[in-house]
């Protein structure tokens, strides 16, 4: 676990409240514990990691997203330690980037509310859908992001390539886009998001 956790950058936390989530830069690892300092993260939000309490922490290396939920034994300021734990998760980039969105759905502001016909697939960096109607390319559309988890996001949306098909037989666009202006926060949600809906699906195929 500590050659893993060394391997690994991008690190997210996650309290209890999740409203509180944030990063993290590792400062070191042994067998025993991690030691981390807690980025952008105020007064308020610290009271939020409380010694003893549960948090789930987010990865990334060059193999995809680890996982792993772990306890809080020590915070001295916005230097956290947290217990090494052997019980972990690493999903595959290619495996957690994008997730189907079938369980939400995502609303343009300045459009009709059936504007977005299917949402393909979602993932931290953006979107892909597809519409009766094109968009523009480079231009910034405000949306909103409804999860099945109850959390909602709000950005802007940039299309970067868009497709004209035939869709439950009549014509559409296939829009891939980026988001912009997403709050470091929503990030961390959508990249929650696609995990837990990963871990659904493998859990399903397991049974």
């Amino acid at each position: 676990m500590k050659e893993l956790i060394q391997s690994a950058k991008d690190f997210k936390i996650i309290p209890n409240n999740f409203k509180s989530s944030g990063a993290f830069e590792l400062i070191d690892v042994d067998d025993e514990k991690i030691t981390a300092k807690l980025i952008l993260i105020d007064n308020n939000e610290l009271n939020d990691y409380t010694i003893g309490s549960n948090v789930e922490v987010f990865g990334v290396n060059n193999v995809g997203l680890i996982y792993f939920e772990t306890k809080i034994l020590d915070l001295k300021e916005n230097i956290i330690t947290l217990a090494v734990v052997q019980d972990y998760s690493i999903i595959q980039r290619r495996e957690y980037s994008r997730v189907n969105l079938n369980k939400g759905n995502v609303v343009f502001k300045d459009f009709a509310p059936d504007f977005v016909k299917q949402v393909e697939d979602i993932s931290a960096g953006g979107i892909k859908l597809i519409s009766t109607n094109t968009l523009e390319l480079d231009k910034h559309y405000d949306i909103e992001i409804n999860l099945s988890n109850n959390m909602k996001i709000e950005c802007a949306m940039q299309p970067i390539r868009i497709k004209e098909i035939e869709y439950l037989n009549q014509k559409c666009y296939s829009i891939s886009g980026k988001f912009v202006n997403l709050e470091n926060m929503d990030r961390i949600v959508l990249v929650q998001y696609a995990f837990k809906i990963k871990m659904e699906e493998q859990n399903k195929e397991n049974d």
